[in-house]
């Protein structure tokens, strides 16, 4: 267990947290139970911004909008990409086209980064995609993909986890959700590695810059023709439930529907490759646990839940205070940046007994906050959870003797603070 860091220690922590530093990053959680302790609303002079950690005041402030702004929800910190993204204007007139058609993102405030009434109204066009009857009818496919994916590596006795299993299964879902073809899936994943690259990582390097601005304009050029053909000729799918939709009489703009589509790309793979590959992790970390999974499957719901408690794929998102106000007696200014530390929240001692314990038996400790909190709720949880609960019961049922290969690289972290995952787990079994 890591040592308990002193108040000097604590402080450098948070700032090295905001910078993507690896070890920091790797393991925040000493530094999270300090900031409780001693300044659960604590303000990083360098980055300019408050870290909320205590599950009481998390909560608090995701539940009341009024107050708190989700416009700049992954974080303020924009200069230097603003700066290289003029620089590559400059540089030629097919990056300034491209920087241009990549631009949408930030024209229009749309769901995640979207405040009431507009985000109320655009939610209610997109929930009953991911509602739990529309999720229930396409877990057989789910299934489908899980058994093709292991079919692929039984054989060989090993895999990279991340690589033949935790990242193609739910791009491949929601691939299908958005109408792309399967040969089309690895163009997918790299428009949505490079830009999902900003979120939680603010010294990225302008070869990344350049690679989000040309996966950006890319993606806009391919969902504008799906769109136009979805207009002239709809069907049974998401694109042509937005495009055919009505907020206030009037249809998403053009802006809206490309920015929706690229969050459900983002959050519908990245946060589920995470959540599986956090799990399988923890087994193999804890083998009491995965021998009580593997006796009796019907815990894998209860061990879901755990997992992204102590796991959390999103360690926090951001909120901007409105107007002068007090978070926990802590007096906070408008225009302030408060990252909302979702991770620290569901391991506070004060919410949960013995947090860093996985127990398959909590009850009345309050949900955790994995999926945030209030009307920012996160849409894609149900479809999330069936996926990790379905690849997690086809792994642990085809397989035995699971292990980590000692010959295998070293995990590495993803360069983000906002985004808690590992690039890569090589794993041996033995087949079932």
């Amino acid at each position: 267990m890591s040592e308990k860091p002193s108040d000097h220690d604590f402080e450098s922590a948070a700032e090295r947290f905001l910078l993507a530093d690896t070890d920091v990053i790797a393991d925040p959680f000493p530094m999270f139970g300090r900031l409780r302790e001693k300044s659960p609303v604590h303000y990083v002079e360098s980055a300019g911004v408050w870290l909320v950690t205590r599950y009481e005041d998390i909560c608090a402030v995701a539940r009341n909008p009024q107050v708190f702004s989700s416009r700049s929800a992954t974080g303020p910190h924009s200069h230097r990409r603003h700066a290289v993204l003029k620089e590559l204007t400059e540089e030629s007139a097919d990056l300034k086209a491209a920087v241009e058609a990549a631009a949408f993102r930030d024209r229009e405030p749309v769901l995640f980064r979207c405040d009431p009434p507009r985000h109320t109204a655009q939610r209610k066009i997109v929930n009953k995609a991911f509602s739990p009857s529309r999720v229930r009818q396409i877990e057989d496919t789910v299934q489908a993909i899980c058994d093709s994916l292991l079919d692929d590596v039984l054989d060989k006795g090993s895999m990279d986890l991340v690589a033949d299993l935790a990242v193609p299964l739910p791009i491949t879902v929601i691939a299908g959700a958005l109408g792309v073809s399967n040969h089309d899936l690895p163009t997918f994943k790299r428009w949505s590695d490079a830009l999902a690259a900003t979120i939680g990582n603010d010294n990225m390097t302008r070869d990344q810059i350049r690679r989000m601005v040309e996966s950006g304009a890319e993606f806009a050029e391919f969902f504008t023709a799906t769109i136009a053909d979805r207009r002239a000729h709809p069907q049974d799918d998401l694109i042509s439930d937005l495009v055919h939709a009505r907020v206030d009489g009037d249809s998403l703009s053009q802006d809206e529907l490309l920015t929706m589509l690229t969050q459900f790309l983002i959050a519908g793979n990245e946060t589920t490759t995470t959540h599986i590959t956090a799990t399988v992790m923890l087994l193999l970390e804890q083998p009491h646990l995965m021998a009580q999974v593997q006796a009796d499957l019907s815990l894998l719901p209860k061990l879901i839940e755990e997992s992204l408690r102590v796991e959390s794929p999103i360690t926090g998102l951001y909120r901007t205070a409105l107007v002068d106000t007090e978070i926990g007696g802590v007096a906070v200014p408008a225009g302030a940046h408060l990252l909302l530390c979702y991770s620290s929240g569901n391991r506070d001692p004060e919410q949960y007994a013995d947090p860093e314990t996985i127990k398959f038996d909590r009850s009345g400790e309050g949900a955790h906050l994995a999926f945030g909190q209030g009307p920012h709720f996160c849409l894609g949880s149900n479809l999330s959870k069936a996926e990790s609960r379905i690849a997690l019961e086809a792994l642990l049922t085809r397989t035995k003797n699971l292990r980590l290969d000692p010959d295998g690289r070293t995990p590495e972290r993803i360069p983000s603070y906002i985004l808690r995952g590992v690039s890569r787990l090589d794993l041996l079994f033995d087949r079932a």
